[in-house]
């Protein structure tokens, strides 16, 4: 009999701009042969085949506790032999304590840097802390329990057609696809835009997500921009449902991303799609096989960006295939999560 796995999870939605890749990690395990059913704060439009329940977290003006009472009826209810956790410790913290009695194996996926308070309180239920980069969790640095897997992508679904080299953008036109948050580093990428010389444009999608600082940091770029003179260079496109950036990506030859540790999972996507990518150090060695900034200043990025290769579409799929495919990190994954341990 398959193993019985209840995913958690934010959000299931297939046009989501932000999250809709959490439906193809789902899928994935339902496909390497898990039973699966899934939890998640927020149900938008989806087609997976196995049972999804959300939590109403959508449903603006209703109780706040309504979703708690709702996840816990859930999970004392539902038939499952496994427990996977992906990225919100606050339904983790809900659910911790009756795991743990009924000695359910429960494992959280988690790629920041920080361990906050829903974590402290329920980390003591986790067979294992599952991370993209050893820079993750540093606080589980030396616990057996944590475990670096790399990133995964559906390669599957980025497999999408190569567009020829006259209907790409030029390679001095750059593309970057990650929310407005501080932790994303945008100022750089548009310091190092303007010691370029003017045919060097930037194209941004994405839109902030957190209100208590991320609107605050979009206007500080949008000023930075006009304070550079760029006006004419960059251009804020704001959001797309992720299967958009199918035919986005394709059209550009060049992908810029600063984020300084962690891998992002965009810049994955644009590998797959054919994209060079122009990343930090850090981001670059925890994919591996790319060249990189001899550091992160505006500086060293731009004269970077001057002199790089653009990448073969093959040699980027090889590196995503043989490192960063989501069915290979869903067969890392199982290799704890099978024998519960």
């Amino acid at each position: 009999m398959a193993l019985r796995l209840l995913f958690i999870t934010p959000t299931i939605d297939e046009q989501d701009d932000d999250l809709a890749f959490t439906s193809l990690w789902a899928r994935t395990f339902f496909e390497a042969g898990y039973d699966v059913t899934v939890i998640c704060g927020r149900k938008g439009e989806t087609s997976l085949p196995f049972p999804v329940y959300g939590l109403g977290h959508d449903n603006k003006g209703g109780s706040k506790f309504k979703p708690i009472f709702r996840l816990l009826r859930l999970i004392t209810t539902l038939k499952y032999d496994r427990v996977f956790v992906h990225m919100n410790t606050g339904y983790l913290a809900v659910g911790a304590w009756y795991w743990w009695l009924r000695r359910i194996p429960t494992y959280l996926w988690w790629t920041h840097y920080t361990r906050p308070r829903t974590f402290r309180m329920s980390e003591f239920v986790l067979k294992r802390l599952f991370a993209a980069t050893k820079e993750s969790l540093p606080q589980f640095d030396g616990d057996p329990r944590k475990v670096v897997t790399g990133h995964g992508i559906d390669t599957h679904f980025w497999n999408v057609p190569a567009v020829s080299d006259e209907a790409r953008e030029p390679k001095e036109h750059l593309l970057a696809v990650h929310r407005i948050s501080r932790s994303k580093r945008l100022e750089l990428t548009i310091r190092a835009l303007a010691l370029l010389p003017p045919e060097y444009t930037l194209t941004h999608y994405g839109r902030p997500l957190n209100p208590a600082d991320d609107l605050a940091y979009e206007k500080e770029m949008y000023a930075l921009v006009k304070e550079l003179g760029l006006e004419s260079r960059v251009r804020f496109m704001g959001s797309v449902p992720m299967p958009q950036l199918c035919e986005i990506y394709p059209r550009y030859q060049t992908f810029i991303n600063i984020v300084p540790k962690t891998i992002d999972k965009s810049v994955l996507e644009a590998m797959y799609c054919g994209l060079t990518p122009v990343l930090t150090n850090g981001q670059a060695e925890a994919i591996g096989g790319l060249s990189y900034p001899k550091d992160d200043t505006p500086e060293a990025i731009a004269e970077y960006i001057r002199t790089m290769r653009i990448m073969s579409r093959e040699e980027l799929r090889q590196i995503v295939d043989e490192r960063h495919s989501l069915k290979r990190l869903i067969n890392v994954l199982s290799e704890y999560i099978q024998p519960g341990i």
